[in-house]
């Protein structure tokens, strides 16, 4: 029994390694035919964020596509062939220029930023609770929590305020209506330039 089960074994393993063989050598002709073909593009499992600034320079300034993998056994052989032939045209020293670049980008006024509200968070539920008060509202549940999505146009605009979690439709129209009226935020901003963002707001209200 054990005999059979080494034989197995090392029948699977002899299969594996020439599928492998077989599957890089593969590779390895795609990796050579896309950069004939200006194609170029390397490969890395998933990473958080995607928004990264080091990918943004590849892309933008050496027309490199990064792609997102959940297994890396292909394309191991495809980058190690395109990456020698990207040597080639850009230098061996190229990410290591990226990086430099990605670094001076990053110190750049409103490369990266999500929208904020004039004053800060305190000014935004300041200003919220602040014209909460002022309405007469009753609650017959049990219920306190609102929490409102909304999105902040590229100019900073408050549009399409919805409530996800209420409380009843009367006290949730008065919230929004109250959201409607918010001055408009500084907006975020991606590689440099102004974004649509969701964004949610969580409000507490105290029944007396």
């Amino acid at each position: 029994m054990k005999t059979i089960f080494l034989t197995v074994l090392s029948i699977f393993l002899i299969s594996n390694y020439i599928f492998s063989q077989d599957n890089c050598q593969d590779a390895i002709r795609k990796a050579n035919i896309d950069f004939q073909n200006a194609k170029y593009s390397l490969h890395s499992e998933e990473i958080v964020p995607v928004e990264n600034t080091f990918l943004y320079v590849i892309e933008k300034y050496f027309k490199i596509n990064w792609y997102f993998t959940d297994s890396l056994k292909y394309y191991a052989c495809y980058d190690s062939i395109m990456t020698k032939l990207l040597d080639t045209m850009f230098g061996f020293n190229f990410f290591d220029r990226a990086h430099v670049i990605a670094d001076s980008l990053e110190k750049t006024k409103n490369w990266r930023k999500d929208p904020e509200f004039p004053g800060g968070q305190e000014e935004l539920f300041k200003f919220i609770y602040s014209r909460i008060a002022g309405l007469s509202i009753k609650n017959n549940t049990q219920k306190t929590k609102i929490i409102v999505v909304l999105e902040i146009d590229t100019i900073g605009n408050v549009i399409n305020p919805k409530v996800v979690r209420g409380i009843n439709r009367k006290i949730d129209k008065k919230v929004i209506e109250i959201v409607e009226q918010l001055p408009n935020f500084n907006p975020a901003y991606l590689y440099g330039k102004p974004i649509r963002y969701g964004y949610n707001i969580p409000i507490n209200l105290n029944f007396k």
